[in-house]
């Protein structure tokens, strides 16, 4: 079904489909996003179908019987979609009995734990309370060590190294052959060479034959292992980089880990059901698995301890998209990448796995940046996804079969992206598209817009004083980027306002081809913007004037000293409810 629904929105989005090898990122604004728009309800319809045929033993990669799960995807305002499943073998509950899975029901969360610490350490930062490029030996002193060359020099790596996992690569004390996780009862039968007791490590994450490390056998173990990389040379996971930075937090604050996110996380952002200590059985879903749901890891909360729901993740989500605990121009530094892995599509951030796709619009390949942080524990899978691109961020929680984490993933990603996109397009072509022409009749000077195809809002006539400045304008650009050969100019939203209703664009030549030229190293710098000024003032920047509906009245040109104002007779409404119908017929067929 969802594929199903995925070709309609394919045939929603080709209204006129070109095949251009340079598609810039991000080319509309976010959209505005609604739970009662008639596609996101078709889509959200559509995937609880295919979600009912998996639970009624349709062939899945995952068991189908012993998961549960919970997934949601919020905008930026509220509460988009959610829909749970609670699996028809439970595990074993004390105390209280299980209740059905729901958007509020505790799931372990693992590694989406680091997010809330590197919070925490990025809202420290913006008080000024410490920088991220302290090392860690300042608030953690017990790593200095005298100069031995063949041991990490704690010294080099700093909070930053360690949230971007860009330390050494030092990762956990637990022995994994002898905590059994893999099913190894002794280690000397796959093979192991006996070993003194002595020798094994005392301590881990309390799994079987463990209890959890304290912070000084974590500190003694970790001053006597030698580094497994430079620092700030190569990334790789690493659980104990997070376990220091809690350590680090601590010590600034004075307080414990779970103090530390209380009053700044979750009060604040009234997140009432998470916690790091376990909640009542009945509150929270136990799968019929080897799990952890009971393992408290001590001193590994800051990389992996946090219970929580898929209602109170929506509220992180919706936090770190409106910029409600770190300004803006963190929340933007804070999505970057800050090393690569050996995968084109994959790079490091802080904590972050940022992804970057080009198959996820069906007429288009045009990237799209995923923000994610993943986690597991025994018997819990989860993900964070976030798409700044459209403000909207996905949870998905899973106990049980951790496979079904990925079927979930997939389908709500392929369903729902191509989905919002065209909202996004809807939107702008509905408050942008037209033609803006000079009141003073004798300039005559007037650009026409609209948008085309699946990812620009492309400048279709420019002129200027009389004059055809969109050729101009392109010949410009083709002798500036090394790329004779066509192009159009697009539109791109900068992100920036000229006051509360002015909306800044920049124009943007894109070539359709690179140049037969090009090699190894593509110069084409497609989000090379402000090349061209006139007296000190951008040609390429469009200052739009919104009216109080969010539709563009006029537009200013700081480089050619005009204003241009938008033709009333363009038959905006007449567009918009053709296309309302155009959905609704699409979509009928999937009403259920």
């Amino acid at each position: 079904m969802v594929f199903a629904l995925y070709s309609v929105v394919c045939a929603i989005c080709v209204l006129q489909a070109q095949a251009w090898r340079l598609q810039p990122t991000e080319p509309f604004p976010s959209p505005v996003l609604s739970r009662d728009e008639p596609i996101l309800q078709a889509v959200f319809r559509s995937i609880d179908t295919s979600i009912s045929e998996a639970a009624q033993s349709k062939p899945v990669p995952w068991n189908t019987n012993i998961t549960s799960f919970s997934i949601a995807v919020t905008s930026s305002s509220q509460t988009l979609w959610t829909s749970s499943h609670t699996a028809s073998v439970p595990g074993d509950y004390a105390g209280s009995p299980p209740s059905n899975v729901s958007a509020d029901t505790y799931f372990r969360i693992a590694s989406i734990s680091k997010v809330f610490t590197v919070l925490a350490a990025l809202i420290e930062q913006e008080a000024q309370n410490w920088t991220l490029k302290d090392p860690i030996t300042k608030w953690v002193p017990e790593l200095l060590q005298t100069s031995n060359p063949h041991l990490v020099d704690w010294e080099d790596i700093s909070l930053e190294s360690l949230a971007s996992q860009l330390s050494d690569g030092q990762s956990d004390l637990i022995d994994p052959f002898e905590d059994r996780q893999y099913g190894f009862n002794n280690p000397v039968e796959v093979g192991l060479p006996p070993v003194d007791s002595d020798e094994v490590p005392p301590c881990g994450e309390n799994r079987p034959g463990t209890r959890p490390c304290t912070r000084k056998e974590i500190l003694d173990g970790l001053i006597t292992r030698p580094p497994l990389f430079e620092p700030n040379d190569q990334a790789t996971y690493s659980n104990m980089n997070f376990v220091l930075l809690g350590f680090a937090l601590q010590a600034l604050s004075g307080q414990s880990y779970e103090e530390i996110l209380n009053q700044r996380i979750f009060q604040p952002l009234g997140m009432e059901r998470s916690r790091l200590t376990k909640p009542p059985d009945g509150q929270g879903v136990i799968p019929n698995a080897t799990n952890d749901w009971n393992a408290d890891i001590g001193t590994y909360g800051p990389t992996g301890g946090i219970y929580t729901t898929a209602s109170d993740l929506m509220k992180l989500a919706r936090a770190i998209l409106n910029h409600k605990l770190l300004n803006k121009s963190t929340t933007n530094a804070w999505f970057k990448p800050h090393s690569y892995s050996p995968s084109w599509s994959f790079a490091y951030g802080m904590p972050w796995e940022i992804f970057r796709s080009s198959d996820l619009l069906p007429d288009s390949n045009r990237i799209q940046t995923i923000i994610t942080k993943a986690g597991g524990l025994r018997g819990y899978s989860s993900q964070l996804l976030l798409l700044p691109e459209y403000n909207i961020g996905i949870i998905v929680l899973v106990a049980g079969d951790g496979h079904a984490l990925a079927w979930l993933r997939e389908e709500i990603l392929k369903a729902v992206v191509p989905a919002v996109d065209a909202i996004a397009r809807q939107q702008a072509a509905e408050r942008f598209s037209g033609t803006y022409v000079s009141p003073d009749t004798h300039m005559n000077s007037s650009i026409s817009m609209e948008v085309q195809g699946s990812s620009r809002l492309m400048l279709t006539s420019w002129i200027s004083n009389g004059t055809d400045f969109l050729a101009t304008y392109v010949k410009m650009s083709q002798q500036t980027s090394g790329s004779p050969g066509p192009g159009k100019v697009q539109l791109m939203p900068s992100d920036t306002n000229r006051g509360s209703n002015g909306d800044v664009w920049r124009a943007q030549f894109v070539a359709d081809e690179l140049p037969a030229a090009a090699g190894v190293i593509d110069m084409h710098l497609v989000t090379d913007v402000d090349t061209f000024t006139y007296a000190a003032r951008s040609v390429e920047e469009f200052v739009f004037a919104m009216d109080s509906g969010r539709i563009a009245s006029e537009v200013h040109l700081p480089g050619l000293r005009t204003t241009l104002t938008k033709q009333q007779q363009q038959p905006e409404k007449a567009v918009s409810d053709a296309w309302d119908r155009t959905i609704w017929n699409l979509m009928r067929p999937l009403s259920l």
